[in-house]
């Protein structure tokens, strides 16, 4: 199984939207998915209202106790997120989340969503973890984290030492404003190696997706096809670089 785990210690940056859209594109092309939602937001809960839920995420980590279940090919199943996960970075929570998450098991991928913020939970996570995906949104303020996003990564490598990088992800882009034109031109040029050579624009199509808990390929407006074009683009390149490591 390979465990995708989707951080940012920023807020705001589309992390829930890359985590579902890249789970409903795995189980279309037949794969099995398991969905963790370490967020006490709820987002990515709410953002695949379809799947099966085998388990919640505050009493799997309290129990230490990973869900029992089965899941076939082509199948979604859901750890749901509670609003009371703790957001504390404490060691507890750190062991708690290796624990479980490492004993997962049983699907082709495991996509973990984490809130904004680098808790013992999202280290465990990234702990037990075989790549991580960074969205950033285009936005100073937003960049602010891209460091704090490259330091946990180097920490927890120390660690996992299998740990693969898969980049950062230009996210809720949107190319009209001149301002984030030209701070992807100097996002490319500080960490031309670390950026991901697509982007997830600011599309209404993503919007009604999670809104309504369906994939973006099945929203049938014009921006909801625009966005499955784009998203199943960068799809295409997620699945490239995860086979360049299985070879």
């Amino acid at each position: 199984m390979q465990t995708i785990v989707i951080a940012n210690n920023k807020g705001g940056v589309g992390k829930t939207t890359t985590a579902s859209q890249l789970a409903y594109y795995l189980i279309r092309d037949g794969y099995s998915v398991i969905a963790v939602d370490l967020d006490g937001q709820r987002n990515l809960t709410s953002a695949l209202q379809g799947a099966r839920i085998i388990g919640n995420a505050l009493e799997m980590v309290d129990s230490r106790k990973t869900p029992e279940f089965t899941v076939v090919p082509g199948e979604l199943v859901l750890i749901e997120g509670d609003r009371d996960v703790p957001v504390n970075s404490d060691d507890v929570g750190l062991r708690s989340a290796v624990e479980v998450l490492g004993g997962l098991g049983g699907a082709d991928f495991c996509i973990i969503d984490t809130p904004p913020a680098f808790t013992g939970l999202v280290y465990g996570a990234l702990i037990s973890a075989d790549f991580m995906l960074a969205p950033i949104e285009l936005k100073r303020f937003s960049l602010d984290g891209v460091e704090a996003v490259l330091r946990a990564y180097v920490q927890v490598q120390q660690i996992n030492k299998e740990i693969g990088f898969l980049g950062l992800l230009p996210s809720r882009f949107d190319a009209v404003k001149k301002t984030e034109r030209e701070t992807l031109r100097q996002v490319i040029e500080a960490y031309a190696n670390l950026i991901i050579p697509h982007a997830i624009r600011n599309r209404t199509g993503y919007e009604e997706a999670e809104a309504q808990g369906i994939p973006v390929f099945d929203v049938p407006t014009r921006s909801g096809k625009e966005a499955a074009a784009e998203f199943g683009a960068f799809f295409e390149w997620f699945m490239q670089a995860i086979k360049k490591k299985e070879d």
